[in-house]
């Protein structure tokens, strides 16, 4: 028994003094050179979400709200969501427990970043706080023709959101919901401020009610994912760290293979992670799908003025079942879906469940391990 004992520990001594292995850094500006199979639109199984895979059957609907799985219309909401110092403990979201995909793209060239919710299949009555959007959050509004909730814009000329919302058509399809128009507007009163939350981020809204302003014979395209139960194979990936280069902004994501999702961590001082949660459910987001995605950023004559790149294409990389893939993004035109392709040029399918898009510019550092 005491020889067996040595050598338990003889193993756990060397063990510990292996060295620990080295982060993959992946290079977000290489030519990949992957030869595309352009993807068309994906048809949307009865039953199932476009956005997340899931049984819409399956959902509790919490009362008031609205989406897919509550009255059986797609009507895709998308909301700019404050992130002051990562949007965690004081600054903690709500409503973010109901969303399907959530958006993260530059803010300032100091690395601080926005946050945009995208509810689809269960829309909320209250979420926030609600914030501002730059030019790049018309563009992500476009390509799902969603409903949009923001609290001011940038009007800077040259990335002046009201020119764009003009440009594009959307201010006269009535989904535009401006959270600092006058009282005469049908959607201010669904806009309120939380007490006990200090100013600017306290900022309510009815979401739910919203989306039942957009005229009933609007119909957003079909901008469906394709989605698989089987785990995609690649490099091991327990872990992704996403640096802004500024602190609390920087983030981990955490895979737990019990419930198939990454946990989101936003880094803090002396190495500290702090769960990335929803204010009122306190449940911590987990994701089925990591996606980031790698751009080109520009700033309009202010470090507040990004104008980040929606349009085009550029390296994608994927976090999924607890493995890395890599491939490419390409959208056509304002119109149309970002389509996610493999390294096989095929488009990509997804797990069931919440996605993280991370638009990022090229430059920043991105490793898993």
């Amino acid at each position: 028994m005491k020889r067996l004992i040595s050598l338990v520990c003889a193993v756990v001594m060397m063990l510990t003094l292996l060295p620990a292995q080295a982060a993959t850094v992946i290079d977000g500006a290489a030519k990949r050179k992957i030869s595309i199979q352009e993807a068309g639109t994906n048809e949307v199984e009865e039953g199932i979400s476009p956005t997340t895979g899931l049984t819409l059957s399956d959902y509790d609907v919490p009362e008031g709200f609205a989406g897919l799985a509550a009255t059986g219309r797609y009507l895709p909401m998308l909301v700019q969501i404050d992130n002051g110092d990562g949007g965690v403990r004081g600054m903690a979201p709500w409503g973010a427990s109901y969303v399907d995909i959530v958006y993260e793209s530059p803010l300032h060239s100091k690395g601080f970043t926005r946050i945009s919710y995208l509810f689809s299949d269960l829309i909320p009555t209250s979420v926030g706080p609600v914030r501002s959007a730059r030019v790049g959050h018309a563009w992500l509004r476009e390509e799902w023709d969603a409903g949009f909730l923001y609290y001011g814009g940038q009007e800077r000329a040259g990335s002046n959101i009201k020119e764009e919302f003009q440009k594009t058509g959307a201010t006269k399809k009535g989904v535009l919901f401006s959270g600092t128009v006058g009282e005469n507007k049908p959607w201010k009163k669904f806009y309120n401020r939380r007490k006990g939350i200090p100013s600017p981020h306290n900022v309510n809204a009815n979401v739910a009610a919203m989306s039942e302003l957009i005229p009933a014979d609007f119909v957003p395209p079909n901008h469906a994912f394709k989605f698989t139960d089987d785990i995609p194979q690649g490099d091991p990936a327990s872990t992704v760290n996403v640096s802004w280069n500024a602190i609390h902004y920087g983030s981990s994501l955490s895979y737990d293979a019990d419930n198939n999702v990454y946990y989101r961590y936003m880094h803090y001082e002396n190495g500290e992670l702090v769960p990335y949660e929803d204010r009122d459910s306190q449940e911590q987001l987990g994701f089925a799908n990591v996606i980031v995605q790698y751009t080109t950023v520009r700033y309009n004559g202010s470090s507040a003025a990004p104008v980040t790149t929606h349009v085009g294409d550029g390296n994608a990389d994927y976090f999924m079942g607890g493995v890395h893939t890599a491939g490419v993004w390409k959208r056509k035109d304002m119109a149309s879906r970002t389509v996610f392709y493999g390294a096989d040029g095929q488009e990509i399918s997804l797990q069931r469940g919440k996605t993280l898009i991370i638009i990022i510019p090229q430059d920043n550092q991105v490793t898993y391990e």
